[in-house]
């Protein structure tokens, strides 16, 4: 198997499909809202709830590392816009908070996933980094992580290469040893590249190559084949070594 020592993955596209998680969390929670203060649907929606959160991120564009907080206090602004005192705006937006968390972690893993992450964890380290904020506990796969980052957790979120530095740090290997798998071209691949780590592109929803991506950067269709492609990353670079 070569050195490779460390496995890191993304979570969201990687992992599983999000887009339909998040709009049925959005939606869900919407309508849980709604039924506790129904006046809210008189002058707000979803989508207004949505530019909220554009508006925050470009009044503070440190919410980008803190998703989270970036959601509930949206939450917070529309829920004062409609004439709530600010301790009933804060504790409805944290209950509405919980609420979308709860519907956000209702992933499907794409086929393959978890026996693949079996077999890997067997044989690695292996690393959750993802800049959103799933809860691989809640999702039932947890234990088969070593290392769980977020951009949250670590302040910075990728393509920073602070997520990359930390995995490396808290895996007690150095970044030749480790690969990076992810859906991202910039924020996986190349900033894995770019902090020093192999980078493995994950494809599962079968898109067409991005040009950006290096012509070496091999690439993950179907999470039966991540043995085989690890195999042939860590053969490479031992050739690329000698």
């Amino acid at each position: 198997m070569g050195t490779l020592r460390l496995v890191c993955f993304d979570l969201d596209n990687t992992l599983w499909h999000v887009e339909p998680v998040l709009v049925r969390a959005e939606r869900e929670t919407w309508d849980w809202l709604v039924a506790r203060v129904p006046d809210l649907a008189i002058c707000f929606d979803a989508a207004w709830v949505r530019e909220k959160r554009t508006q925050l991120l470009r009044a503070r564009p440190d919410y980008v590392h803190d998703l989270t907080s970036l959601r509930r206090d949206a939450m917070r602004e529309m829920l004062l816009a409609s004439g709530r005192d600010e301790p009933t705006a804060t504790r409805t937006a944290t209950e509405a908070m919980d609420v979308f968390l709860h519907l956000r972690n209702q992933v499907e893993l794409f086929p393959g996933v978890l026996d693949a992450l079996e077999r890997a964890h067997r044989r690695y380290t292996l690393a959750a980094l993802s800049n959103g904020n799933a809860d691989l506990k809640r999702i039932g796969a947890g234990r088969l992580f070593d290392v769980v980052l977020s951009a949250e957790t670590v302040g910075r979120a990728k393509p920073h290469p602070a997520m990359f530095e930390r995995a490396l740090s808290d895996a007690g290997v150095a970044a030749d040893e480790a690969v990076h798998v992810g859906d991202h071209p910039e924020h996986d691949v190349l900033a894995a590249r770019g902090a020093g780590l192999h980078a493995v592109w994950a494809n599962p929803l079968a898109l067409p190559r991005p040009g950006a991506l290096p012509a070496d950067v091999p690439a993950l269709d179907r999470f039966d084949d991540l043995d085989d492609v690890l195999e042939r990353l860590a053969a490479d670079a031992g050739r690329r070594r000698a």
